[in-house]
C-alpha cells in the first residue's frame, strides 16, 4: 500500500502545481468579488466594491446622492466633476471641471444665436469669460479670489459651429454678415466663415488659457479633429478617414497647410469626442455602439498624438424613443473596459445634471464600475512598456459586424478583451480566433458578454475561458467527460499529449453548433499530467488511477 500512496501522493502534488501554474499564467478570473447590482433607486452602492485604482484620468461627473466622502476617488475614479458635499479642499489634481455656456453671453448676439462669427461684441464675451473663470477659481479654497482656475482638467463647451456647407450658406441672408462677404461666391464664404469661426473658438481657449494656471489641461467637449459621427463611419475608407484633411473638423485645421493645426488646436491640451450612444437593442443600428465608441478614440489619435479622452455617458442621447433611457448593462461594462484597448487616455463619465434628481434605478452606474475593477485587476499591463493588438481599425466592424477583440501585449503577457455586440441573442455562442505576433488563442464568447483575460504567451494555450472547455473529472480514471463548444456543425479530432509534445491520443469526434459532450476511454493511459486538445482549445488533463 505505501508505494501506492506514494504514488497518488506524488500525482496529487504534480496537480496542485499545475493548477496553481496555469491560474498563475492563464488569468480570467482573478479576484473572488461577485458583483450584484443594487435594486435600490437613487443609490450607487460604492462600498460593495474593493477600493481600487487604474493608470488613467477617469473623471466621474454622475450624481453623488449625499455623497461627503468623495468616494468615486476610491473607486477607480481619479478625477470629479460634481460636487455634492464639501469639495472645495479637492486636490487640484483631482480636480474637473466642464465650463457650460462658454459661448453665450445672453446678449443675442449673432455668435449665440446664429452660429454666425460676424458682428459679435467680443468685449462682451472676453467680460464673460473672465467672470466665469473667476468663479470656477472661486469653488476651491486654494483658488479662492485669485481670478485664476485651479483645475487640472478642464472642458469649455462651446458647440457654436455650423457643420453643413448648405447651413452655412444660409448666412448670406443675415443682417449681421458684412456686405463684403455676401458678394462673394459660395465656395469663398463657407472657407470665410469657417476661418472667422476658428478664430472665436481660438480666442475662447486663449482666454481658457489666460485664466488657467499653466498646470491646467484645457480640451474642448466634442472638439475633436473628426467629430462624433454614427451612421456614417461607414461612409469612408478607414484610409480616407485617416489621411483626408478634408474630413477634418475645420475648427482643428491650418487652412495654409492643409493639415490638422489652427489658433483652436494649438491651445488645447486633450481631445474629447463625445462617443454617446442613439439606438438600444433590438435596433439594426444598436449593435454598432462599440465600434463607434472605438473609431472616435482611434481615428483621433490617428490625427494626433494628444491624448484623447472621450466623453462616454450612461443613458442613450437625442433618439427620441431612447433619450435619456439607460443603457444596457453589458454597454456600460464594455464602454468602461474597451476604450483602454484603442489607446484612450482616460474617460469622462458625463451625466445630464438634470436627471440627477430622477428617482429610477441607477445600477447601470454600478455596472460601469464593475467594468473598472475587473479591469484594475490588470492595471500592472498599462503600465512600461507595452504595445496596443488592434487586429481591425473599429470602423471596419461596422461592415463585417464581428465580434470585437483587443488586446495588450507586455513581454510574455497578452490581456484580450472581447464582445460580441452582433450577437443574436444572450444564448449565440461564437468561437473567435485572437492573435499577437506568432501567439494563437482560441476564446469563446456566450451572447453579449465581456470577456476579459490575460494569457501566457510562452506557453501552449490553455483554459482560455470554463465556459469554452470543460474537462471532469480531472483529475480522470479510466473515462474522462469533457464539454466544449463549437461555432458550427464540424468533425474534428480530439487528441491528448504527454508533456513532451508526443500524441498519445486521437478519435475523431462530429460536433454540432452549440455545446457538445464527449466521453473518451482513457484506462490504456498511464498515470501523468497531459494536454488535451480540440477545436483549437487546449486544457490540462491529470490521470490518477
Amino acid at each position: 500500500m505505501k508505494p501506492i500512496l506514494n504514488k497518488k501522493l506524488f500525482i496529487l502534488i504534480l496537480l496542485v502545481f499545475a493548477l496553481k501554474e496555469v491560474k498563475a499564467q492563464n488569468s480570467c478570473q482573478p479576484s473572488s468579488f461577485t458583483f450584484s447590482p443594487s435594486t435600490q433607486n437613487r443609490t450607487i452602492d460604492w462600498r460593495k466594491f474593493p477600493e481600487f485604482s487604474l493608470p488613467f484620468s477617469i473623471v466621474y461627473g454622475g450624481p453623488r446622492f449625499g455623497d461627503f466622502q468623495k468616494l468615486p476617488l476610491k473607486y477607480g475614479f481619479s478625477h470629479l466633476a460634481t460636487s455634492d458635499g464639501n469639495d472645495a479642499d479637492l486636490p487640484r489634481n483631482q480636480r474637473a471641471a466642464v465650463w457650460y455656456g462658454t459661448g453665450y453671453p445672453s446678449a443675442n448676439q449673432p455668435w449665440e444665436t446664429a452660429k454666425s462669427p460676424w458682428g459679435n461684441n467680443i468685449e462682451l464675451y472676453k467680460t464673460k469669460w473672465k467672470n466665469d473663470m473667476a468663479g470656477f477659481a472661486n469653488s476651491f479654497t486654494s483658488s479662492k479670489g485669485t481670478g485664476i482656475v485651479d483645475i487640472d482638467l478642464f472642458v469649455p463647451d462651446i458647440e457654436l459651429q455650423i457643420k453643413s456647407n448648405d447651413s452655412i450658406l444660409l448666412l448670406k441672408n443675415h443682417p449681421a454678415t458684412p456686405a463684403a462677404y455676401k458678394s462673394l461666391d459660395n465656395q469663398s464664404f463657407i472657407v470665410q466663415y469657417k476661418k472667422d469661426i476658428q478664430a472665436l473658438y481660438g480666442q475662447a481657449f486663449a482666454a481658457t488659457k489666460q485664466y488657467s494656471t499653466t498646470t491646467s489641461k484645457i480640451g474642448g467637449y466634442s472638439d475633436a479633429p473628426i467629430l462624433n459621427t454614427y451612421i456614417n463611419i461607414a461612409g469612408n475608407s478607414w484610409q480616407k478617414w485617416t489621411s483626408d484633411a478634408s474630413l477634418l473638423n475645420y475648427i482643428n485645421y491650418d487652412f495654409s497647410k492643409n493639415t490638422i493645426g489652427g489658433a483652436a488646436y494649438d491651445n488645447q491640451d486633450f481631445y474629447s469626442p463625445a462617443a454617446y450612444y442613439y439606438y438600444d437593442f433590438p435596433n439594426p443600428l444598436a449593435p454598432d455602439y462599440l465600434a463607434y465608441m472605438l473609431f472616435q478614440i482611434e481615428v483621433n489619435r490617428a490625427w494626433t498624438s494628444k491624448p484623447i479622452i472621450p466623453f462616454v455617458w450612461l443613458r442613450y442621447s437625442y433618439t427620441p424613443q431612447f433619450v435619456k433611457r439607460f443603457i444596457r448593462p453589458f454597454m456600460a461594462e464594455a464602454t468602461a473596459i474597451f476604450p483602454f484597448f484603442s489607446g484612450a487616455k482616460g474617460l469622462w463619465l458625463w451625466e445630464d445634471p438634470g436627471t440627477f434628481g430622477n428617482n429610477e434605478n441607477f445600477a447601470t452606474y454600478e455596472y460601469f464600475i464593475n467594468g473598472l475593477y475587473r479591469l484594475s485587476q490588470y492595471k500592472e499591463m498599462f503600465s512600461g512598456n507595452y504595445e496596443l493588438v488592434i487586429p481591425a481599425p473599429a470602423r471596419e466592424y461596422v461592415d463585417t459586424r464581428k465580434p470585437i477583440w483587443r488586446g495588450v501585449a507586455k513581454g510574455n503577457e497578452l490581456l484580450v478583451v472581447a464582445h460580441n455586440p452582433y450577437a443574436k441573442d444572450e444564448n449565440e455562442i461564437v468561437t473567435i480566433e485572437v492573435a499577437y505576433k506568432s501567439y494563437r488563442q482560441m476564446i469563446t464568447l456566450k451572447g453579449y458578454e465581456v470577456f476579459l483575460c490575460k494569457f501566457d504567451m510562452s506557453l501552449l494555450a490553455n483554459e482560455p475561458n470554463i465556459q469554452a472547455f470543460e474537462i471532469a473529472p480531472n483529475p480522470a480514471q479510466e473515462r474522462v467527460s469533457l464539454k466544449v463548444y463549437s461555432s458550427k456543425q464540424q468533425k474534428q479530432p480530439i487528441e491528448i499529449f504527454d508533456l513532451q509534445g508526443r500524441k498519445v491520443f486521437a478519435e475523431m469526434h462530429d460536433f454540432t453548433l452549440g455545446e457538445n459532450i464527449k466521453t473518451l476511454n482513457i484506462s490504456k493511459l498511464s498515470d501523468a499530467t497531459y494536454l488535451l486538445k480540440t477545436l483549437g482549445i487546449s486544457r490540462k488533463l491529470v490521470i490518477c488511477k
